[in-house]
């Protein structure tokens, strides 16, 4: 083989292991849209598809830095190729049947739908044949690299963004509303022409423009969804222009619930300038606060349902 073609394989290897780590760092910074998209196709619960979402972008880091690192290449490549062929099956069931707007497979930065996403699985398949014969490097040292890029690829995704599931086992400081004005508000003619004083209710606090907030109500309407639970049971007390509760509805798709408008001011006091705030609410009274890591698909299903 030429010096010129080991020089050109040697470039597309490492950009091909670039492009993994890449789609994966892009993944990371959406993950909750992520989650809740692998959550969407009602295979598995919330608290695994969040483990789900993470493995993936595990695997996506792992074989993008063996690829580069020619560590255990064969074993790495043969896994990449699965994982391209698995993803290109599941994205031709989701332009047939679903009709994704976005895939999520470059995060929410990249946006592509799966049509194009299979085009881009496709070419990558083609060029993984180019450096398909390859062989690992010999270095000293070479256990304790390919150690130390596992543990890495491990701990990005787990331990740097820890799945809700683990976050909530550690209590959080701080009240998450103030108690008092809360009862004030509770009373006042607007909560109580919504008849909120008997059953079981989720309030949710949320402020148009916030991005956490829009994706609290993206989460919660996907567990609504996927459970088949009584939308009328929860109330989004929202503030913002009304174009802008406007924009937040078409962007989390979360239509079916009633939208009360709230003063900024009543907002940030009643939830401690907190966004997104949730609480749930029986009989009247408050029985559960918590923040966007806090909402569980569990306590809302046993909640709504008791």
């Amino acid at each position: 083989m030429s010096k010129s073609i080991k020089i050109l394989k040697l470039i597309l290897r490492v950009l091909l292991g670039l492009f993994f780590i890449a789609t994966a760092v892009l993944k990371l910074f959406s993950l909750d849209n992520f989650e809740i998209y692998i959550y969407s196709f009602k295979l598995f619960s919330f608290t695994f598809s969040t483990l789900v979402a993470r493995c993936v972008i595990m695997a996506e880091l792992l074989l993008g830095a063996l690829l580069i690192a020619k560590i255990q290449y064969k074993p790495a490549w043969w896994a990449t190729m699965a994982m391209l062929v698995g993803f290109t099956f599941l994205l031709i069931y989701v332009a047939i049947f679903r009709h994704d707007s976005n895939c999520h497979c470059m995060g929410d930065l990249v946006k592509i739908n799966p049509l194009w996403s299979i085009v881009k699985n496709v070419v990558t398949m083609l060029l993984m044949l180019l450096v398909r014969k390859e062989d690992d490097y010999q270095f000293r040292g070479k256990v304790a690299v390919g150690v130390t890029l596992l543990v890495a690829a491990f701990a990005v995704p787990f331990a740097c963004f820890p799945m809700d599931s683990v976050y909530n086992l550690f209590d959080k400081d701080g009240q998450p509303i103030n108690d008092k004005l809360f009862v004030s508000f509770l009373q006042d003619s607007t909560a109580q022409s919504l008849n909120i004083n008997e059953g079981n209710y989720m309030l949710g606090y949320l402020a148009s423009g916030c991005q956490y907030c829009r994706v609290s109500a993206r989460k919660v309407n996907t567990i609504m969804d996927n459970n088949q639970l009584d939308k009328t049971k929860v109330i989004f007390f929202i503030w913002g222009s009304d174009d802008g509760i406007q924009e937040f509805k078409d962007d989390t798709e979360a239509f079916d619930y009633q939208y009360v408008k709230i003063n900024p001011v009543e907002a940030v006091n009643l939830v401690n300038g907190s966004f997104p705030t949730y609480v749930f609410l029986k009989d009247g009274k408050v029985v559960k606060a918590m923040d966007l890591r806090g909402i569980t698909e569990k306590d809302i299903k046993a909640f709504l349902n008791e």
